[in-house]
């Protein structure tokens, strides 16, 4: 693994809003902005010397949640130093403590899982509601610098207000992955999602992926591998190439070359390599006949994923799209508004019942104060015209 340059003082003003979802109080997190001005060193200002000290604090008051999201922070954007794995390590044993007073039934699954002619370990956390009848499971996963334990309070909500039971996993590359990013990661988390299916005793499976999590989730709503899928603000590489990893901003072209497991910062050959490997379009799935539900999701103003990646999504068959104007990727300045009514939209494609699926599908519209959309320029960026059938909302601020 490798570092590369990034400036924590742009890191912050780019990712605060996501430390405090992860659960780091505001006051931390100012606190820790003021301090830190080197990302990689161990000295005093260094990035996780700073976060450690404030997850000690927390671990000494027995506020195992808080010591967690700060170790998290701590290890962020990836595993790249070796005092970063430490600080992993030192969040899943504090999230182990966190999860013994949880509302819900948690348990932490070890499963061999077959991918490329062998099998590799996957680690799931899976929350049910008590009493919960549902046989629906829920897998979720984050990009690549968002990982499980990131993803907790995320799970945690759509278990207690859903009654799925909600599967958090590491994608490919990530977390406790052992084996590295790949154009053919959906053939491991489909598999996942079959043992953890049959582990839990459900029937129907879905994923919700956030980022490159949104990627695999369209990937395997278009293979027809889930019941149903909902993608917030992944990249799919809909004119036939993905990002150009080489033009993100924040560092994100180092995150993504050690999720790949380069040993450097990617070249233009190795950015265009993964350009074209990643593109749904490319591997004619956007032609694809074979699909499930997908629900498409993002704000109009991603700076990581092409506008058009989500809104051609809308032109296949059992998709709809949802733009938030005035949000950035994954739509998360409004995503504790639009989550709910994304689970009403999921529980209403995974109900058998026909009826009752068009019915609470325009009460989430209602809900979300939308209006379906015609022939449009959207955010200057791309002409589109519905298809029969399809359904594209702009959601409004």
């Amino acid at each position: 693994m490798f570092t590369f340059p990034v400036h924590p003082a742009e890191l912050f003003t780019e990712r605060a809003r996501q430390f405090q979802s992860w659960g780091v109080s505001p006051s931390v997190i100012a606190r820790v902005r003021d301090r830190i001005d080197d990302m990689w060193g161990h000295g005093r200002t260094g990035w996780v010397p700073v976060w450690a000290e404030e997850a000690r604090r927390a671990e000494s008051e027995h506020d195992w949640a808080h010591a967690a999201a700060c170790w998290g922070a701590a290890r962020f954007p990836c595993l790249a130093t070796a005092d970063r794995r430490e600080a992993y390590a030192r969040q899943l044993e504090c999230f182990g403590h966190a999860s013994a007073g949880l509302p819900v039934t948690f348990r932490r699954y070890a499963l061999d899982v077959p991918y490329r002619r062998h099998s590799t370990r996957v680690t799931a956390h899976v929350y049910r509601r008590p009493r919960a009848v549902s046989d629906q499971l829920l897998l979720l996963c984050g990009g690549v610098d968002t990982w499980k334990v990131e993803l907790h309070r995320m799970a945690l909500l759509i278990s207690l207000i859903s009654g799925l039971t909600v599967a958090a996993v590491d994608m490919p590359g990530t977390g406790e992955s052992r084996v590295p990013l790949a154009a053919d990661s959906d053939l491991l988390l489909a598999a996942t999602a079959r043992q953890l299916a049959d582990r839990t005793r459900c029937s129907k499976t879905a994923l919700l992926g956030l980022s490159f999590g949104g990627h695999w989730a369209a990937k395997l709503a278009l293979t027809g591998r889930v019941d149903a899928a909902i993608d917030f603000g992944g990249p799919i590489g809909a004119n036939g190439t993905a990002v150009d990893v080489l033009g993100l901003p924040h560092g994100m072209a180092g995150v993504i070359g050690n999720a790949l497991d380069l040993p450097a910062l990617p070249d233009r050959a190795d950015a265009d390599r993964f350009s074209l490997e990643f593109s749904l379009r490319r591997q004619g799935l956007l032609s694809s006949t074979s699909a499930a539900p997908l629900l498409a999701i993002n704000g109009t103003g991603d700076p990581y994923v092409p506008l058009r990646d989500t809104i051609a999504l809308a032109d296949r068959p059992a998709a709809e799209v949802w733009l938030v104007p005035g949000t950035g990727h994954c739509a998360r300045e409004r995503l504790p508004r639009v989550l709910p009514p994304a689970i009403g939209w999921l529980l209403a494609e995974l109900s058998p019942r026909s009826v009752r699926r068009q019915l609470i599908s325009r009460a989430l519209r209602a809900s979300l104060g939308e209006t379906v959309t015609g022939p449009r320029h959207v955010a200057g960026e791309h002409e589109h015209t519905e298809a029969p059938g399809a359904r594209m909302l702009t959601a409004r601020p």
